[in-house]
């Protein structure tokens, strides 16, 4: 009953935000419909369907069913909302802007004007930028929903996926639209719970818990530098807005470029780490064995919420130092190599994937960082959130037909799967080509090199798990027999296809100036792209070194793969343990030491030494009265002040 009177409610509410938006069209003589119009309503819709969506399934729906429903029909409202702010700014440069107060306290009525008081607003910042990231992201989570609704309904515990799937989907909108850092690390924060929660669904093992683990202590470590990052800003500028923050950074008494660096810093890092790019991504590949639907939200949504990001807090990088823009040139340009090298190594799918696709990420971030690449760089990264998660939605149906996800047992998908083999086909040649369009504004210095090598290696590293699924022979095996491997069912499979499809548009999109104009037409650097064909020779050659190395030698090739993980393995377990050995346990020893004995120890000395200075307090209480006692402190402390005074020397 719930259910249905939330739902009435939010029709209901729809219907005459929509009847009025009418009447005052025609009110002013027509009865054309204007969408600008429903900004007003449309805008706060964004974030308060998933709100109610929320609430609606935590306190009534106890069916999977049921759940699924009222999760999809959530973002279906919040896409249709985004399209209709869409239409409304289609031909409007600036930014929307809408702030809606919560919060303002006085906390002083002396000192700087700015820290006597404190307020929150809920402030919404949507342009093209923000509005293309919504669509792409919102179509991720129906795809995923719609995904899971058939191929997860085994899972456990349906209703709790469904909550926290529109926990994390309410915080990744909160994350495009917001206005202010604050609100935007609030949400971030929330989006970070909603990860954890998913990547940690499965549970009730050992391996689930220490899994749930990395998804909890490796992103955690991000989200403590956002918060720094804002805690440092406004300590230094007493504002958080992204439109006031700006102006002032160069122009602040009393700040440098030391603060600017550092705040820079803090914020890449939040955003490399959430991007999941080399370095950081243990948070992703050691949780590969989370429901499959919860995998593919993590990695495609959240590469789009840190492109924000870093995209939001540009002027703070430009203001900051040298330092800053070189640490991370410098570790963008290392997680493009290394990322889709580590993928080369073992035969894990999903693990392939992922690594391979974090190089493309890096490169795309790394277009971010350069002023006249901004619009294609994002869109780069746009279509790599896209791609890994059709790739990954589509690699959990091979893995799951062909009852493994080592890709040595792997084959025959153009045979038996030729819609899933389609899906990793397209997700594969996205990746692949998402970081040629950056390449081809920025082909100076030494850069060219890193562009370079990460675009061959990226195709060498995704076209590897895809030759492994959809071509060569599916061996037989015990218990299992070829010949029963199927297709799926339709939705299955056209949900990775969507996604795939959705990535492949916006790569062909960013070749055409229009559409980066209009990404720019926010205020954003607009630069054409360029005509550097010997570009496109990159990839290609990438995929045809795995071609090669594919149909030479298979078993060969994907059996080092195999060796090669298991020797990183054994080395990371050697390293663990000297870790354990050496830094680990005499750390434990000694803060066990220190709590045990040291913190007794030292409480018992302080109370012993109070009650003695008690007790000699009360005898001089006792044979002294009070007033000479004072009057002889003051004294003391009178000829004390007088001989450290300067101008007296003793």
């Amino acid at each position: 009953m719930l259910l249905a009177g939330g739902a009435h409610a939010l029709m209901g509410g729809w219907g005459l935000a929509l009847t009025a938006a009418s009447a005052a069209s025609a009110s002013r003589g027509g009865f054309r419909f204007d969408p600008a119009s429903t900004l007003p309503w449309a805008a706060p819709l964004i974030l308060a369907a998933p709100i109610v969506g929320y609430v609606l399934v935590l306190g009534s729906v106890r069916t999977r069913r049921g759940a699924a429903n009222v999760a999809l029909g959530t973002v279906v409202v919040m896409l249709a909302a985004t399209l209709l702010v869409a239409w409304a700014r289609f031909r409007q440069g600036g930014a929307y802007r809408a702030a809606y107060q919560w919060v303002n306290i006085p906390v002083a009525f002396t000192g700087d004007q700015r820290f006597q008081g404190f307020g929150i607003d809920l402030s919404l910042r949507i342009d093209h930028v923000t509005l293309v990231a919504l669509v792409v992201v919102l179509v991720i989570f129906v795809a995923c929903l719609m995904w899971h609704r058939v191929a997860g309904r085994g899972e456990q515990g349906p209703v709790r996926f469904q909550v926290n799937v529109l926990l994390l989907v309410l915080g990744a909108a909160g994350v495009l639209v917001s206005g202010d850092l604050a609100e935007l690390l609030a949400f971030w924060l929330l989006a970070g719970i909603g990860t954890y929660l998913l990547l940690g669904h499965r549970w009730g093992t050992e391996g689930a818990g220490q899994r749930s683990r990395i998804a909890l202590t490796l992103p955690f470590l991000g989200d403590v530098a956002l918060l720094c990052a804002v805690g440092l800003l406004y300590s230094r500028y007493g504002t958080l807005g992204l439109d006031s923050l700006t102006p002032v950074l160069t122009t602040t008494l009393g700040v440098g470029l030391k603060s600017l660096t550092v705040a820079a810093v803090l914020l890449f890092a939040a955003v490399a780490v959430r991007a999941c790019v080399w370095p950081f991504t243990a948070w992703q590949t050691g949780t590969v064995d989370a429901p499959a639907a919860a995998l593919a939200l993590a990695a495609g949504v959240w590469p789009i919420m840190a492109g924000i990001l870093l995209l939001r807090t540009r002027p703070i990088l430009d203001a900051a130092g040298v330092q800053g823009p070189r640490i991370v040139l410098y570790t963008l340009a290392a997680a493009a190599v290394v990322g889709p090298l580590l993928a080369l190594v073992g035969v894990e799918l999903r693990r392939s994937i992922l690594l391979a696709s974090s190089g493309a990420v890096a490169l795309g971030l790394l277009g971010l960082t350069y002023r006249e690449s901004i619009a294609v760089a994002f869109t780069a990264v746009l279509a790599v959130a896209a791609a890994r998660t059709a790739g990954l939605l589509a690699g959990a149906v091979a893995a799951g037909a062909m009852r493994t996800v080592d890709l040595r047992a792997t084959g025959g998908g153009w045979d038996r799967m030729p819609r899933t083999s389609a899906a990793l086909l397209l997700s594969a040649a996205v990746v692949a080509l998402a970081g040629l369009e950056t390449a081809m504004l920025r082909p100076r210095s030494w850069e060219w090199i890193v562009f370079a090598a990460g675009l061959v290696l990226a195709g060498v590293a995704i076209f590897r798990p895809y030759f492994a699924v959809a071509h060569g022979e599916l061996r037989r095996r015990r218990a299992f027999e070829p010949l029963r491997v199927h297709e799926v069912q339709h939705v299955v499979t056209e949900s990775a296809l969507a996604c795939a499809v959705l990535g492949l548009a916006a790569v062909v999109a960013g070749f055409f100036t229009p559409w980066v104009g209009f990404l720019g037409a926010g205020g954003h650097a607009v630069g054409a792209v360029g005509t550097y064909v010997l570009w496109v020779l990159a990839p290609l050659a990438g995929v045809a070194v795995a071609g090669l190395a594919f149909w030479r030698q298979k078993d060969a090739g994907l059996a080092l793969g195999a060796r090669l993980g298991d020797l990183f393995g054994v080395l990371w377990e050697q390293a663990g343990g000297l870790y354990d050995r050496f830094f680990a346990r005499p750390g434990g020893r000694i803060v066990g030491a220190v709590e045990d004995v040291g913190v007794p120890a030292v409480e018992s000395g302080i109370g012993r030494a109070l009650t003695r200075a008690g007790g000699l307090a009360g005898l001089a209480e006792q044979g002294l009265s009070w007033v000479p006692a004072v009057l002889g402190v003051a004294v003391v402390l009178a000829v004390a002040f007088g001989l450290l005074t300067q101008g007296l020397k003793p």
